[in-house]
């Protein structure tokens, strides 16, 4: 790709530095934290909802998350890198930073500023040593899956590899990341369709796709106003009979809806949880979230409720814990997450936010 020399004259002023450590730790299999907040400051717990990291950060609105080891946050108004030990790994000076995928972060640059407000930006890559790898040259980027990163240009969408080339020019309204080597795009007519790693469209136009991907060897696929789900080679494996189904299999699982019902089939096809939940989401850690008369509750791969449905929001398991609440003043899943709580599999309380 060319670099023009607005770029380059960024590049020089807008860098990542890695922090050298005084020491490295053995290495032992990585403890899942959980992000608490206190007075404002974000920290982290371990499963337990013993503080590892006190809280002394500030970072997305949605929330600090680690990937891939590390977790950006922001230090005196600057983006850097922390480890799993709240140790500062890399420090930059972007405008705005994300989380890593296969090796790289998507970083910006803001090319108009007014005082602390900040506009027009570019994207590129940074890899874990902080060394940018590809230039902000993007209106947005996207995680790499399978190699393949999603960028905006124009307007438009399309997909570079690692070293910032363009394999997949920007020409579609939209695109979701590649799996099992397709990606769901949004063509210029409006339909949705997939593409293989050459830009190509391979899927069955007999269907209709939605904004999903490939798990489990199988996506959705609508026909007749009924949806099922087909295989790789774009045959319908799972009957469309169905009003409404997941965006993918989880853990040999997938929500489907009958009427104003859900329930889970396998991969067979086979009901194996009776639709008569209000809403369901996936399997995570062999539970998964269903809403009853308002209140979301877990219940095992069996059907069986084993958390009772009390709270307001409820998110996945992951690393033996969920966020939940059961704050009515919170009304959506990616709000407010300061105000959240931990639970553990049989539904006990490990953390309680304070900051109600």
């Amino acid at each position: 790709m060319k670099r023009n020399a607005l770029c380059q004259i960024f590049m020089m002023a807008l860098i990542a530095t890695p922090v050298s450590l005084q020491e490295e730790m053995p290495r032992k299999k990585a403890v899942q934290l959980f992000g608490i907040v206190q007075n404002g400051k974000t920290g982290f717990i371990d499963h337990t909802g013993a503080v590892v990291i006190p809280p002394q950060f500030t970072g997305s609105m949605y929330g600090i998350r680690f990937s891939e080891g590390l977790a950006p946050v922001s230090i005196d108004g600057r983006w850097s890198y922390i480890d799993r030990r709240g140790r500062v790994v890399i420090r930059t000076t972007f405008d705005s930073v994300g989380p890593f995928n296969e090796g790289l972060a998507p970083v910006g640059v803001a090319r108009k500023r007014n005082g602390r407000l900040l506009d027009d930006f570019k994207y590129g890559y940074i890899d874990n040593t902080g060394r940018v790898v590809i230039e902000p040259l993007f209106d947005e980027t996207y995680g790499f899956s399978e190699g393949l990163g999603r960028v905006v240009v124009d307007g438009k969408w399309g997909f570079i590899d690692k070293k910032g080339e363009m394999v997949i020019e920007p020409s579609f309204e939209s695109a979701y990341w590649f799996s099992d080597g397709f990606a769901s795009v949004v063509l210029s007519q409006g339909q949705r369709a997939y593409i293989d790693k050459t830009g190509r469209v391979v899927s069955n136009p007999d269907y209709e796709y939605t904004d999903a991907w490939f798990s489990e060897g199988l996506a959705p696929a609508k026909r007749s106003d009924k949806w099922g789900y087909i295989s790789k080679d774009w045959k319908i494996v799972i009957e469309p009979q169905f009003d409404g189904v997941a965006q993918a299999f989880s853990e040999g699982l997938a929500a489907v809806r009958l009427a104003d019902k859900y329930g889970y089939i396998d991969v067979t096809g086979k009901m194996v949880i009776a639709p008569r939940f209000t809403s369901s989401s996936h399997f995570s850690e062999g539970f998964a979230v269903i809403q009853v008369e308002g209140r979301y509750g877990y219940i095992n791969r069996s059907g069986d409720v084993v958390i009772e449905p009390i709270f307001k929001q409820a998110g996945d398991f992951r690393g033996g814990l969920a966020a939940v609440t059961e704050d009515e003043a919170i009304k959506y899943a990616s709000c407010c997450w300061q105000r959240w709580d931990y639970i553990d599999k049989s539904g006990k309380y490990v953390w309680k936010s304070p900051a109600k």
